[in-house]
């Protein structure tokens, strides 16, 4: 059983099937934290969870969640974002007023719209629901924009494909479960640490990576809630093949105050369109 955040034909769905492939049992989630509830409690074997798109950045609060309940990042994978106009069967484009959709969706397809001003755009909590919502509603001027896979799902027709104004648009994708193995072959590794409260801990940290051969490929800081002007680091880097894991974080540890691992994973690949 496969977690993921929305319902059925959601990004999150898609992004499952790349890494389960089609076979798989899905639990909708409405909320991130209730995704992580369910690994917590074992109440699926995995989950799928957003971190990170091109467009809008990293996602800290989905990183915090998964700090925080002491998850563990076994795999990533990136999805091409793809989003398409799905109404009734027999409606079309020119007879739309209404389009509802996440309001992330919303935005990365407003260009389309400005050659359609009399359709209003109207901000939903998620894109699946707002096709699942179309498809129950005998209304041929109310469309949704979303997935494919939820078109398909909901029994709705495509009116327009791949509406968004960014063609580059992917979101990675981390595959959550509750332990991490270090004995795992997976080259990436997830940390979040907080550095000593000395002159100079970023660039030696930094430095020490670039000492060791790893690759460091994100770096990304977040303020530590109640110590005012602390931050918190979450850092990615994968391996160099003649450098361990284990001495890796050894000569980190030092430069911390704090040092937690998100996860060691093999590194995802980016179907570039």
């Amino acid at each position: 059983m496969i977690a993921i955040q929305g319902i059925k034909g959601a990004f999150h769905e898609e992004a499952a099937k790349n890494v389960f492939g089609n076979e798989i049992n899905i639990s909708p989630s409405i909320t991130f934290q209730e995704l992580t509830t369910k690994v917590v409690n074992e109440e699926v074997d995995y989950a799928l969870m957003a971190i990170e798109n091109t467009i809008s950045g990293t996602i800290l609060q989905n990183l915090e969640l998964i700090r925080n309940n002491d998850l563990a990042i076994i795999g990533e994978t990136y999805l091409r974002i793809e989003q398409n106009l799905g109404a009734l069967k027999g409606a079309t484009i020119n007879e739309l007023t209404e389009v509802s959709s996440h309001y992330m969706a919303l935005n990365q397809c407003r260009a389309f719209f400005k050659n359609h001003p009399t359709v209003k755009l109207v901000e939903s909590t998620d894109t699946a629901l707002s096709l699942k919502e179309v498809s129950e509603q005998d209304n041929p001027q109310i469309a949704a924009i979303g997935s494919k896979l939820a078109i398909e799902e909901y029994g709705l027709e495509l009116l327009a494909k791949g509406i968004e104004t960014d063609k580059s648009n992917y979101t990675r994708f981390a595959v959550l479960g509750k332990h991490i193995d270090p004995s795992t072959d997976g080259a990436k590794v997830s940390l979040s640490i907080i550095l000593s409260n000395v002159s100079g801990a970023l660039s030696k940290a930094i430095s020490l990576l670039h000492l060791l051969g790893v690759n460091l490929t994100k770096i990304e800081s977040a303020p530590v809630i109640g110590k005012p002007f602390q931050y918190r680091f979450f850092i990615d880097f994968i391996l160099h093949e003649k450098v361990s894991y284990e001495s890796t974080i050894e000569a980190l540890t030092p430069l911390t105050i704090e040092l937690k691992i998100l996860g060691k994973y093999s590194p995802g690949k980016i179907d570039y369109a």
